[in-house]
């Protein structure tokens, strides 16, 4: 019975410290939804050594850096 309760109150310790994983978003997905992006990439450079190599933070800085280099952003000004 001890070893019962002993092997219970372990698991419980173990199965409290796992946290569900956030969902990777793709590229595309960040594209699509500039709020999202911009809130992610904030968060990622507000902890870049935790966060900086995660799928997500990769996915919404690409998404963001082919947002910039588009030949559909029209705020860049041209070169002479």
């Amino acid at each position: 019975m001890k070893r019962i309760t002993v092997i219970a109150i372990l698991g419980a310790f173990l199965l409290s410290g796992c946290s569900p994983s956030e969902k990777t978003q793709t590229v595309e997905y960040y594209m699509e939804h500039d709020d999202i992006r911009a809130a992610k990439i904030k968060e990622c450079a507000n902890n870049p050594g935790e966060l900086g190599k995660t799928p997500n933070c990769q996915n919404a800085m690409t998404a963001e850096n082919r947002r910039i280099l588009s030949s559909e952003n029209k705020g860049m000004p041209k070169i002479r």
